[in-house]
């Protein structure tokens, strides 16, 4: 059962065999010139061979080249006078036609070739008995009809056999569709309310003041991510089980990646007696070229493996880097990655059940140790495929070390100079702090589960985010058609009744606005399975967040796709952004009407004193809105320094009858003659009155003036 071309291929080498020993016969018997009129019998079935490319009918094809190797063979029989053997060489072709299993053509083949050779018994007698009496002929026709008969049966059933695999195939090929389908709908299913759960108990982590209550919570969280590790694993297993591994090389930055992976195994380790230590090659590369996430996958399985059966001493992690002297200079490395622990060991006997899939060792004995027992097996199928291997060394009682050895390529050669230290603090999940604000954001949540969309609108009240919620496909296809609103992102649930999120992007995009061919729509997902964010992607969505919801991952995607002009500094409420957005509109106002607005201010007074320039008089508005006397003259006051106090309170006076704020000058003057006469008494009674208009006039400035300083002004 080989491929059509091959078998054109073996046709055509076993007919030139046959011309070549044809036209030795004819050197030998008649000389080099009969010798090429035979070799020209190969030009029929050249001709056929050329044309087989062109034509993509394959019967057609086998058709052609049994009808040009059948006038092939007989034109060289003749040319060579040897038409006695052409049942041999008829023979011999007809075994190359039989590899195309095409019963019909090789009882075309049979049933003409018998005519012409019976034919050439009666015709050409004299020919064939040059080379055997007529009697051996007709055993020869007849030995030929049996082999002929046999070749047809054996087609036959290779045929048949063959049907029967592909048939046997395909069924093969639904049940593994049928599965994936089947795994895609549990993951789903039980990542929804895990979704509630999780998501439920990181609100109630930020929110819990009581230390017992915040513990129970925790370990709500930690049983989620074990449940949620467990359901990965059995997914990630469907998949190197159905031969659905894909190795992206992209590059990546190392100690990212380790912080990551330590981050996530201190978390494991909480509870039990361990000390992990670290062992990092600083020669390691800064920028790797691998894929990331197989390589986190593989350490974070190892560690976690080398946690379950530890309960004390220490877990050692031990990243080594060697350049590959087989390539270019810094160009390739190997990387070894090894993990010690003193837990229990591994006997002998067991070490060989290791990476089986559910190849869990001494199950009585380790009955409470949670997982599928699928971790090893996955390693080793992720390590064979990005070319390394995995080794095991155990002691029973005393502890084990997995090593693993990948090739890597290199990006950046630059030493990652890893400092263990860069780790303390690295992962306080419970005292998330948000990188920005975003209050003016719209954002819609698009889900059919009301859990899950109250978790997910308690996560964007963490970014000062008031978002929207529609609890199906239709209802968010209104809200765009109507245009209500235009939200910033869309977060679609994928997995709905009635309509999923697929359809109902497509929907959306299908409005034909510029909006709603250009809103981002971030898909919502449960579904585990690799792969399925080409789908989103093609579906026309712009990215995809899954289930449950990690506040890291929302963070990063609404930093993605949210407009730069709505993202602010972290804490910064609305009415802050509305007073930032007021100073802004302040500027499309005209001079008279702006200087009108600075109440407390004798604006004319002040140009005046700028020589009647009124772009100087801005500038020296600005200088003075900026300048840092407020906060020198409350020091001195607070450490009842009089000298200084006394300096500052000069200086606040000059400035304010410069700008026209006169009744600061005033209070100011009266202030500095009060220091200057070591008058505490009347400082203490009326510093306040100063600071408060000073400091209003100030704030009203900077609103105006230096949008976005307004905050840092003391109150």
């Amino acid at each position: 059962m080989l491929p059509f071309r091959t078998n054109v291929t073996i046709f055509i080498v076993e007919f030139l065999c046959t011309v070549l020993l044809q036209s030795f016969y004819a050197v030998s018997k008649y000389g080099f010139e009969r010798a090429t009129l035979v070799g020209l019998g190969l030009i029929p079935v050249l001709l056929v061979f050329l044309l087989s490319y062109k034509i993509s009918n394959e019967g057609v094809v086998v058709r052609c080249l049994a009808a040009a190797g059948i006038s092939s063979l007989y034109y060289m029989s003749v040319a060579s006078h040897n038409q006695g053997m052409l049942v041999f060489m008829l023979l011999a072709t007809a075994t190359t036609i039989a590899l195309f299993l095409m019963q019909r053509v090789l009882i075309e083949y049979f049933g003409i070739t018998m005519v012409i050779l019976i034919l050439v018994g009666i015709l050409r007698r004299e020919e064939v008995e040059s080379f055997f009496d007529m009697t051996q002929y007709v055993a020869y026709i007849t030995m030929y009809a049996f082999a002929g008969v046999a070749l047809v049966f054996i087609s036959y059933s290779v045929a048949s056999y063959k049907k029967d695999m592909e048939e046997k195939n395909e069924v093969a090929i639904e049940a593994l569709e049928a599965k994936s389908n089947f795994l895609a709908n549990m993951s789903h299913e039980i990542r929804t309310p895990m979704n509630a759960i999780y998501g439920m108990a990181e609100i109630l982590e930020e929110k819990e003041a009581d230390p017992a209550a915040k513990e129970y919570v925790a370990v709500i969280k930690r049983s989620s991510e074990n449940l949620l590790s467990i359901i990965n694993e059995i997914l990630d297993f469907s998949k190197v089980d159905s031969g659905h591994i894909e190795i992206l090389e992209e590059p990546y930055d190392f100690n990212e990646l380790l912080q990551d992976v330590v981050s996530i195994i201190e978390i494991r380790m909480r509870g039990k007696n361990l000390k992990l230590q670290l062992s990092i090659d600083t020669s390691v590369p800064r920028t790797i070229i691998g894929d990331e996430t197989r390589v986190r996958q593989i350490l974070i399985n190892l560690l976690n493996n080398a946690v379950k059966f530890t309960n004390q001493g220490s877990i050692t992690l031990s990243i080594r880097w060697q350049l590959d002297n087989t390539g270019p200079q810094m160009e390739r490395g190997i990387m070894t990655l090894s993990v010690k622990d003193t837990g229990i060991g591994i006997s002998e006997e067991n070490i060989q059940k290791l990476f089986t899939a559910f190849g869990q060792i001494d199950t009585k004995k380790n009955r409470n140790v949670e997982g599928t027992g699928l971790g090893l097996a996955i390693c080793k199928s992720l390590t064979d495929a990005m070319g390394g291997r995995i080794t095991v060394s155990s002691q029973l009682g005393v502890g084990s070390v997995f090593t693993v050895v990948l090739p890597q390529k290199v990006q950046d050669a630059t030493p990652c100079k890893f400092d263990a230290k860069q780790m303390e603090a690295a992962y306080q999940r419970g005292n998330f702090e948000p990188a920005f604000a975003a209050p003016k954001a719209r954002v819609l949540i698009v889900d059919d589960n009301k859990v899950n969309l109250q978790v997910a609108q308690e996560l964007m009240k963490l970014f000062g985010i008031n978002a929207s919620t529609a609890e199906s496909g239709p209802e968010a296809i209104d809200r765009v058609t109507k245009q209500l609103i235009r939200y910033d992102v869309i977060f679609m649930d994928h997995m709905m009744p009635f309509m999923d999120g697929v359809e109902a992007t497509g929907q959306i995009r299908a409005i034909g606005s510029d909006y709603a061919r250009k809103v981002p729509i971030i898909a919502l997902t449960a579904n585990a399975i690799k792969g399925v964010e080409q789908q989103f992607l093609a579906a026309g969505m712009n990215d995809y967040l899954p289930k449950p919801i990690r506040v890291e991952q929302l963070q990063a995607l609404l930093e993605k796709w949210l407009p730069r002009e709505k993202l602010f500094p972290p804490g910064t409420t609305m009415e802050e952004v509305e007073r930032r957005e007021a100073a802004v509109r302040w500027w499309d106002l005209s001079r008279e009407e702006q200087l009108a607005r600075l109440d407390g201010i004798d604006t004319a007074s002040g140009i005046r004193n700028c020589a009647g320039s009124v772009d100087a008089y801005y500038q020296l508005l600005q200088t003075y809105a900026s300048s840092n006397l407020l906060h020198l003259l409350q020091g001195f006051f607070e450490k009842e320094d009089l000298p200084n106090y006394t300096v500052i309170a000069h200086s606040i006076k000059g400035a304010s009858q410069s700008i026209g704020a006169l009744d600061v000058a005033e209070k100011a003057y009266a202030l500095e003659r009060a220091g200057k006469r070591n008058d505490i008494n009347y400082i203490w009674d009326h510093h306040d009155e100063l600071t408060e208009e000073y400091g209003g006039i100030l704030e009203m400035l900077k609103r105006y003036l230096l949008p976005g300083t307004a905050a840092a002004i003391p109150k």
